[in-house]
């Protein structure tokens, strides 16, 4: 216990090897020797924020977190039966199969019931000890009773439990057993025993100078305001330090360590000691991708606004750009509208970063306990989105293809769909890429236009590469994963289809006198492109600049036979989103204590 700002969770981040910002000095001892690797799964740890799926039901949420802590060699069986017995002891039978929910949306469990399935989660791992940070926070009185009981049924039972605690009421202070005092700076300023009414705690005080405590005080508040007051003038920590009560504890400790060091059954050690993890990776992807895709089935918000995207994006453009023909502007919208097929994919890379956020979130809360590993979590994250992704953008190309009038040949079909669905993996991927080295969802959509911009700038279609400054052309308009599904998109759509001018996109000139239009121009229209439409005319030539697709496109570096090579350069980009995103998650400190 102690005034904010005293050290609380610091201390309890170190003993329970939470911490990753500073440095550690000094010896953690259990049992007489360091803390083995297993100790994080081994220990439970209940924090302050009570971070959970909200879209797994409370006895899920056990079961997933039994699953993955207790040791291997335990059937589920078991498991599932001591799940149980805690969900008994918790008091939550009667709303064991409820979605534990958000506490900002006011659906789901409410915010004690949520305290309690936060230590319920470190309960049926069978920790050998729980650590709790301020687990009345945010509570009422009631609340905070209610919880404080149940812990002291639990040290009843044999549970050893160590926790912090801002300012109990008297009612919620007796119900500890020892306590460790720190004021402002981590100093120590009582480590013993509470006693009876807390008549020891009180005694110590009053012996070394302390005011007398009132027989109605609250001896938490009480010790507070003593080590608080600087009226008295008295450095309670150098109190401490030259107390006997601290050389008693001090002799106590190496008593204790000194048995357990020469007793051979204490150091007798299990083969899952040095485990990091309690089962094994494969075991570990396929609970956590099974759990995941559960949880994306179950978010009817998410689906929906991810659908409803693709279906309104697909209907908008289709009808903007509804049965185009084979005239040369026909042509043009038929490229801008497939432009704006990859433009629109950002809206996808806004949606999936959130979501990926809060699931880093999760996983942050559940990898301090090792339940499972980084890998785990970069599978079942990065693939659960492309079943939910593959559905979505197949609506979006029923409802766009045919309505916007693209070609209808077999294989063309077939290629268009494909280049689409790898696009919309391609911008969930970058999407997730981004995201997996931002703190936050704000920070993320102001990176996000960062590499957007570049890639509809540069992809060839609103800045012609030729058009382009050189140094740009060289290699910027090379990286634009925009350009490669452009070029595959436009060159499969047009390519050997006619192009037939309609009234005003001819070019008109009159022939010298006494010369038809073909023999005027016609060795030219026939060595260069397009074509002459009254070339027995003598009057008024009628000139059209294209004739077919590949003339539409062949001053670019766009080809039809590039079209392969396109989809495997896209997958390229996509496979490197993948592994950034992966290496990304395996060095990223998701909780930064």
């Amino acid at each position: 216990m102690g005034s904010s700002g005293a050290g609380k969770t610091t201390l309890l981040d170190a003993l329970s090897q939470r911490k990753t910002i500073g440095k550690l000095e000094g010896d953690i001892l259990m049992n007489g020797k360091p803390q083995p690797g297993s100790f994080r799964r081994i220990t439970g740890y209940a924090e302050q924020m009570d971070v959970h799926n909200p879209h797994s039901t409370v006895r899920e949420a056990l079961r997933f977190s039994a699953q993955l802590r207790q040791p291997g060699s335990v059937p589920d069986e078991e498991r599932f039966q001591y799940v149980e017995h805690v969900i008994k002891l918790l008091g939550m039978t009667g709303i064991a199969d409820c979605m534990v929910g958000e506490p900002e949306s006011g659906e789901g469990i409410s915010l004690e019931e949520r305290k309690r399935l936060t230590i319920g989660v470190e309960l049926v791992a069978k920790p050998k000890i729980l650590f709790l940070d301020e687990p009345t926070s945010g509570l009422d009185a009631q609340a905070s009773y209610t919880i404080v009981q149940f812990l002291r049924r639990l040290a009843a039972e044999g549970q050893t439990i160590l926790c912090t605690i801002h300012q109990p009421s008297s009612t919620l202070f007796e119900q500890f057993d020892r306590l460790l005092l720190l004021v402002r700076g981590g100093h120590t300023v009582y480590f013993g025993d509470i006693g009876h009414d807390a008549h020891a705690l009180i005694n110590y005080f009053e012996k070394n100078g302390g005011p007398q405590c009132p027989p109605s005080a609250n001896p938490a508040e009480y010790i507070l305001d003593v080590v608080g007051s600087s009226t008295e003038g008295i450095n309670w920590p150098e109190v401490w330090n030259a107390s006997p009560e601290r050389k008693a504890s001090i002799e106590e400790i190496d008593h204790i360590n000194n048995i357990r060091q020469h007793d051979p059954s204490a150091n007798d050690t299990s083969e899952d000691d040095d485990r990091k993890y309690a089962r094994l990776l494969p075991y570990q992807i396929q609970l956590v991708t099974r759990r995941m895709l559960l949880a994306n089935w179950r978010d009817l918000q998410y689906n929906l606004v991810r659908f409803a995207l693709q279906i309104v994006s697909a209907l908008t453009l289709g009808f903007s750009f509804i049965k185009t023909g084979n005239g040369v502007q026909d042509t043009q919208n038929k490229v801008f509208a497939l432009f704006d097929c990859a433009v629109l994919s950002v809206l996808v890379i806004n949606q999936v970063q959130p979501q990926f956020l809060r699931q880093r979130q999760y996983y942050g809360r559940e990898s301090s306990s090792n339940q499972y590993g980084w890998e785990a979590f970069s599978f079942a994250i990065i693939f659960t989105e492309w079943p939910f992704a593959i559905m979505a953008n197949t609506l979006f190309f029923v409802c766009f293809y045919w309505l916007v009038g693209l070609n209808s040949i077999g294989q063309r079909t077939i290629y268009f769909y494909l280049m689409y669905q790898l696009l919309g993996i391609f911008s969930l991927t970058i999407g997730q890429a981004i995201a997996s080295f931002c703190p936050n969802d704000i920070v993320a959509s102001m990176v996000n236009p960062i590499f957007t911009a570049m890639m509809a700038l540069t992809c060839g279609v609103t800045l012609p590469r030729r058009a382009m400054p050189k140094f740009y052309r060289s290699w910027l308009y090379w990286l634009s994963p925009y350009m490669y599904f452009i070029e595959g998109a436009i060159t499969n759509d047009i390519y050997k289809t006619s192009i037939r001018c309609r009234g005003g996109e001819f070019f008109h000139f009159t022939p010298p006198l006494g010369s038809s239009c073909g023999a005027y121009a016609g060795g030219f229209v026939g060595s260069f492109r397009g074509y002459l439409e009254n070339g027995a005319d003598t009057s008024r030539c009628s000139f059209c600049p294209y004739s077919n697709g590949q003339q539409y496109y062949g001053r670019s570096s766009w080809s039809y036979s590039h079209r392969w090579r396109n989809f495997l350069i896209l997958l390229g980009f996509t496979c490197f989103n993948i592994f950034f995103t992966i290496f990304m998650i395996r060095i990223y400190k998701v909780n930064k204590r």
